[in-house]
C-alpha cells in the first residue's frame, strides 16, 4: 500500500515521534488505526485486557472501605456459600 501525506500530516508524525508520543511512523499508523471508532456491537478483546489490567495497576495497595469493612466484605454480608 502506498500513502501520500501532505506536508502538514508528515510534520505532525515529525512532531508526535520528536515528542516521544510514539516511536516511529508505524507505532503512530498502528495508534491511529486502533484510535478509530469501532461500529457497535463489536468488541475489542485487546482494548478490554489492557483497560483490566490498567485497572488492577491502579487498585494496587487500595483498600475501598467504610467504617472499618471492605466493600467487599459488605457485599458478601448475608450470603449463604
Amino acid at each position: 500500500m502506498t500513502i501520500t501525506l501532505t506536508p502538514d500530516q508528515e510534520h505532525a508524525i515529525e512532531g508526535a515521534i520528536r515528542a516521544g508520543i510514539v516511536r516511529s511512523v508505524d507505532e503512530f499508523i498502528e495508534t491511529a488505526v486502533k484510535a478509530l471508532p469501532r461500529p457497535e456491537g463489536t468488541f475489542n478483546a485487546e482494548a478490554a485486557r489492557l483497560a483490566g489490567a490498567r485497572i488492577r495497576e491502579l487498585r494496587k495497595g487500595v483498600r475501598l472501605e467504610r467504617g472499618g469493612i471492605s466493600f467487599r466484605e459488605m457485599a458478601h454480608i448475608g450470603h449463604k456459600y
